[in-house]
């Protein structure tokens, strides 16, 4: 008898139909979620993956049996069920200096360019969604070539793309954007279910990497599920350096495999079956990347800079001389990252700086009172 396909938990377990058919209810943190009984067959024998711990699914049919497999995935989350705010959350998870950190990237994304915070749920047109959605693909693969990777997302892209603006319609996703002026720098492809936000995928423009934008994200998410009295913003699986400082919510995953009294065979067949999955898959190396590839290395390769120093006179007369140049123009674009940099670290208004060609090879990086000088090997 085969083995019903692996529902994965998000964002398929909670709209998936045969799951209702089998569980009248969900219950997590003191909350309980009442599912009404889909007008479908009952299977002989499913398999639920990715289940967090936190989890608790109640049987409508009590001929099934269920069989929870320890799975060797962590998953992290943050509980916003005892905080008021987002800076009571801070305080509650973080030391002064990350507090610090993280506000301090705040302050400067907004003290630099002209920012604003816009999550798309129930009302979006398509021309904008499609814009929204081919921008996220690309700051995507754009991240992953650096890295000399591929997303783990990128090969169901098309069922993403096809099946989400529905959703966002319908209020079950959702789409969390950061912008500079009208360019999306930062976003976030989100599921919503009951009173938990689940980012599913999001990525951002690598010419902001000193922004920390991922950070900006969370804050700014997790900012509207108080406001919005949310209790989990959920980021799945995963370990990511980002997620562990965040998440006062770290689980453990589980694989369930269900079936009926006449499929006892089949049932534990694949419970063992799994089992020895989950086991090989614990003997694993992790995949390192972080010593292995260097994410800024494919832009710095063919770019050096000079030290940010004051501006002085000589500086002053020689651009009095040069024509300053638009980096937003195609020709200059490898240029965006080491001004943003600038920016950062200056604390200047993008609105403030001035980029001058002195040369085929040689540029000028000018602000209010700093500048830097780059060049192109």
């Amino acid at each position: 008898m085969p083995l019903h396909k692996n529902i994965t938990v998000f964002p398929n377990l909670f709209i998936e139909e045969r799951v209702k058919k089998l569980y009248d209810s969900f219950e997590y943190f003191n909350k309980k979620v009442i599912n009404k009984e889909p007008d479908i067959e009952y299977e002989n024998i499913y398999s639920f993956k990715l289940v967090p711990e936190y989890f608790e699914l109640n049987r409508r049919n009590h001929k099934y049996k269920t069989k929870k497999i320890p799975q060797y995935n962590w998953g992290y989350s943050i509980l916003l069920n005892d905080v008021n705010s987002i800076e009571g959350y801070l305080q509650q998870q973080f030391s002064s200096k990350k507090r610090s950190i993280i506000k301090r990237y705040v302050n400067r994304l907004e003290s630099c360019f002209n920012i604003r915070y816009k999550l798309y749920h129930g009302d979006l047109s398509q021309e904008n969604y499609f814009f929204i959605m081919e921008s996220l693909k690309n700051m995507i693969i754009e991240r992953f070539r650096e890295l000399n990777d591929t997303h783990k997302n990128m090969k169901e892209w098309d069922f993403l793309l096809s099946s989400t603006y529905e959703k966002i319609i319908n209020k079950t996703a959702s789409l969390f954007v950061i912008y500079n002026d009208e360019e999306p720098i930062e976003i976030s492809l989100n599921y919503h279910y009951d009173k938990i936000l689940f980012s599913y995928v999001s990525s951002y423009s690598i010419d902001y990497s000193k922004f920390g934008l991922g950070h900006v994200e969370i804050f700014k998410q997790v900012e509207w599920c108080k406001r919005n009295d949310y209790i989990l913003f959920e980021m799945g699986v995963g370990g990511t350096d980002y997620k562990r400082r965040w998440s006062n919510n770290i689980y453990r995953y589980y694989q369930y495999i269900v079936y009926s009294d006449n499929s006892t065979f089949f049932g534990i067949y694949n419970t063992l079956k799994y089992r020895l999955k989950e086991y090989l898959k614990s003997k694993k190396p992790e995949k390192i990347l972080g010593c292995l590839k260097n994410q800024s290395a494919a832009i710095n390769s063919s770019v050096s800079l000079t030290q940010i120093k004051n501006i002085e006179d000589s500086i002053r007369h020689e651009v009095s001389n040069l024509k300053a140049i638009k980096h937003t123009d195609k020709s200059s674009c490898f240029l965006r990252r080491h001004i943003h940099d600038f920016s950062y670290t200056t604390i200047d208004h993008i609105e403030s700086i001035n980029v001058y060609k002195v040369n085929n090879n040689e540029y000028l990086i000018i602000g209010k009172n700093k500048y830097q000088k780059l060049f192109q090997n």
